[in-house]
């Protein structure tokens, strides 16, 4: 039988629960999570309002969880947030835009992600936790890096490490932070300055499993650029058994990757074909576009007989969403096998691919 509730007790409860979220303290997001799942399913709520903070913040947890990834998992109607003008209908606009942002994001449109995250920036001011904001800069940088618009990536990430440093217990935000600006590096081919920033975190993140797993696979795609492959291996494998990486949408990326250089290095050929298959089914269920292109090629090259059309099908997937890096590194890819194999006719073609977007206006910021 249901019983009234203050709305006033609810919200706050839902805001303990948001900061948890914010801060990835997971056994009291989780924790709170049921709490406040039991306060609404056994009293009534008359509070608009209330509930509308509510609907945003189970579905802030269910990014976070990565629970969006397994089903369709939709932003909560903004009809109620604009009944009003209030400070707290601003703090709600900013949620839904940004929380909206995120689930473009992970869905792989990042231009849609960024509109989203600009109109959030408008309404940052109704945000008073510092670690709140800086989570949002951090994620627009994160969205900025992923169209290669390097020089706005840089000064968000910047500003989101400003922010964190000014709060306790938010170290391994500031490292997340840090690896984004060493693969930054990286994709700069700036090799010894991103090298230098990851093993300064590497040795700072052993109390923090996810963070150390991705810093390891960061490594292995710094080598796997360098065309190290034996050392990409050697860090993808670490990467895939620690904490629950293999688990993680992030470690499907990482058993693609792995599959990629085996095949390369032409060792464990059955280990590699396990895992790209896994790979590549992971990649459709997630719909993420960039490792359906790249298990594609994988697959193409090593797997079945080289088949140009379908090799350009995924570049062509990759161009469609405007991941212009991504596209420059598989083709280059590709024109090395062909010429590993003597096919010099196709090598020139792909390596010309290549550099169609080796250099492009989006590394300045100017698209």
């Amino acid at each position: 039988m249901s019983t009234d509730i203050a709305p006033e007790m609810l919200g706050a409860k839902i805001v303990e629960w948001y900061r948890c979220i914010v801060a990835r303290d997971m056994e009291q997001v989780i924790t709170l999570k049921n709490e406040v799942e039991r306060f609404v399913e056994t009293t009534e709520i008359h509070d608009e309002k209330v509930l509308s903070f509510y609907s945003l913040f189970m579905f802030r947890y269910q990014l976070l969880m990565e629970d969006f990834q397994k089903r369709k998992v939709i932003p909560p109607d903004l009809e109620v947030i604009n009944k009003n003008d209030s400070v707290y209908d601003g703090l709600l606009k900013f949620l839904y835009y940004f929380m909206s942002g995120q689930a473009e994001f992970y869905q792989g449109r990042y231009k849609s992600a960024i509109r989203l995250y600009r109109i959030a920036e408008g309404l940052v001011n109704h945000i008073q936790d510092k670690s709140e904001k800086a989570e949002f800069f951090y994620r627009l940088g994160e969205s900025y890096y992923r169209i290669d618009q390097y020089t706005f990536a840089v000064a968000y990430i910047e500003q989101a490490i400003d922010l964190f440093e000014q709060q306790q217990f938010y170290k391994e935000k500031i490292l997340n932070c840090k690896l984004l600006l060493a693969a930054i590096n990286t994709e700069l081919s700036l090799f010894e300055k991103a090298e230098s920033v990851y093993q300064s975190v590497l040795s700072e993140a052993k109390d923090f499993p996810t963070t150390h797993a991705l810093i390891l696979r960061s490594l292995g795609m710094n080598r796997t650029r360098q065309h190290k492959l034996e050392e990409a291996r050697q860090y993808f494998m670490q990467a895939l058994n620690t904490g629950n990486h293999m688990e993680s949408v992030v470690g499907m990326k990482t058993q693609g990757d792995l599959a990629n250089v085996l095949f390369r290095l032409q060792c464990d050929y059955d280990y590699a074909l396990t895992l790209l298959q896994e790979a590549k089914s992971r990649a459709v269920e997630y719909k993420n576009q960039e490792y359906l292109a790249r298990c594609t090629v994988t697959e193409t090259l090593f797997v079945n007989e080289s088949n140009e059309e379908q090799l350009l099908e995924a570049l062509k997937r990759l161009e469609e969403h405007k991941l212009y890096f991504e596209y420059y590194e598989v083709a280059e890819e590709i024109a090395i096998y062909y010429e590993e194999r003597g096919i010099i006719d196709k090598a020139f073609f792909f390596m010309k691919e290549a550099t169609k977007y080796r250099i492009n206006p989006t590394l300045l910021g100017v698209e």
